[in-house]
């Protein structure tokens, strides 16, 4: 562990530290940020927090607040305390930009080396980082983490895939982050090039920024012989960092001595039940430069109940399902991009990449999903593969789909998040 005194934190000392952080930001937000003054003003609501039941009385921050006052309109503290800036990718819509004191850099390095510690990174690793480094907040947050544990960082930056490959080669990398699907394509990359990824120094990695399913998981562990770590987080926690797995692979431990956690229902906001799914709301509890008080998130999850066996007392959540406006509506049923991709990659004869097009064909919605073969297929035998998948993607969506099983190689590559769903019954 990076830190065992806190990761190991007694459940009763860990939430008094947790309720007096929460009582001091609420105030302090409503203190410093004129939005939240207003907010709560307008909302009828006392800053005096006394409980973690009061919490629920604030209204939630939602990210088109956020965008509604941006760039610099949620900060507490003169522009001259801050040093660093990062904003998302921007999407979705206008990018949310993040402004760090030094404390909250600080504080950054601190989770990231945790979540990086607890997939194994060691001061004796050589740690390629092959991330954008610019306002993305992941590549930054990978660096300071390692650095703070004492890895040997290559900052190899976005791109240039073989010559990812050729540095992983020369320098013998033996850890590396990122986002998952690049992953994939990084091992299929080394393939045309002669090189087994599994027989490269990797053995441990850690990955997110997108959806990130357990059959996905398995595929970079077979195709890497590595072990393969899950990590959490958001431009506006701090980036990663806000949690990761560890090596027991039941869930995400969640930072709770810096960011409190609540599940709600999407629809009414009221929060759910122990173990049932909803969408997690976070509120940051050390943040000094831009406080966010009950942040929905959109992501789905749900909380586990009780101690992981590793020993850590932070709470876990279930990796992210998907996010509640990701979520499609299909023939009536509500599914998410990550159920088809779980069906998928159970299948060894299929390749990393595929796509789905939604589309309505009179009155009904009509679904194909193409997926690169792992190599070139007869028609039979494309034929039977298609039949599997459709089968699978049944049995965990309830709903009937075409499968077609296309040349290796045919459909979009993206070095950053894969872009899986084109619905074209918005333009239709």
């Amino acid at each position: 562990m990076f830190n065992e005194k806190v990761e190991k934190m007694p459940r009763k000392k860990l939430q008094e530290l947790q309720l007096k952080r929460l009582k001091a930001i609420v105030m302090y937000a409503y203190d410093n940020v004129p939005f939240y003054r207003k907010k709560f003003d307008e909302a009828g609501v006392e800053p005096n927090i006394k409980s973690f039941e009061d919490l629920e009385k604030l209204p939630f921050t939602t990210k088109d607040e956020l965008r509604q006052n941006m760039p610099f309109g949620l900060l507490a503290k003169p522009m001259e305390e801050y040093v660093e800036l990062h904003a998302s990718s921007g999407t979705t819509g206008e990018p949310i930009t993040v402004c760090y004191t030094r404390h909250d850099l600080e504080i950054w390095a601190e989770v990231m080396a945790r979540c990086l510690a607890m997939a194994g990174l060691t001061k004796r690793d050589i740690f390629q980082i092959p991330i954008p480094y610019g306002t993305f907040t992941g590549a930054f947050g990978f660096h300071y983490g390692g650095q703070k544990i004492g890895a040997l960082i290559v900052p190899t930056g976005k791109g240039q895939s073989e010559r990812q490959i050729r540095l992983m080669e020369y320098y013998g990398t033996t850890f590396i982050a990122g986002i998952a699907s690049y992953a994939l394509h990084l091992a299929n990359v080394a393939r045309k090039m002669g090189i087994e990824p599994s027989e490269l120094n990797v053995r441990n990695g850690i990955f997110g920024a997108e959806m990130f399913t357990k059959a996905m998981k398995e595929r970079i562990m077979k195709e890497w012989n590595m072990d393969v770590h899950d990590i959490y987080g958001l431009t506006e926690m701090c980036g990663p960092g806000v949690s990761a797995d560890c090596d027991e692979h039941d869930g995400l431990h969640l930072w709770e001595d810096h960011f409190y956690a609540e599940v709600i229902d999407p629809k009414t906001g009221e929060r759910t039940g122990v173990e049932e799914e909803g969408e997690l709301v976070l509120t940051t509890l050390t943040k000094e430069g831009m406080p966010i008080i009950r942040y929905r998130t959109r992501d789905i999850t749900f909380l586990y109940e009780g101690i992981c066996n590793c020993g850590r007392t932070h709470v876990r959540h279930a990796p992210i399902k998907g996010r509640s406006d990701d979520m499609l509506i299909i023939k009536g049923t509500n599914i998410f991009p990550s159920q088809v991709e779980e069906a998928i990659m159970k299948n060894e004869k299929v390749g990393n990449n595929w796509l789905m097009i939604v589309e309505r064909k009179g009155d009904m919605d009509e679904v194909i999903v193409k997926v690169e073969g792992k190599k070139k297929y007869s028609e039979e035998e494309k034929k039977k593969i298609e039949e599997e998948l459709q089968k699978e993607i049944k049995i965990i969506t309830t709903l009937g789909m075409k499968v077609e099983i296309v040349e290796p190689d045919s459909l979009p590559k993206h070095e950053g998040k894969a872009k899986r769903v084109i619905d074209k019954r918005v333009n239709q």
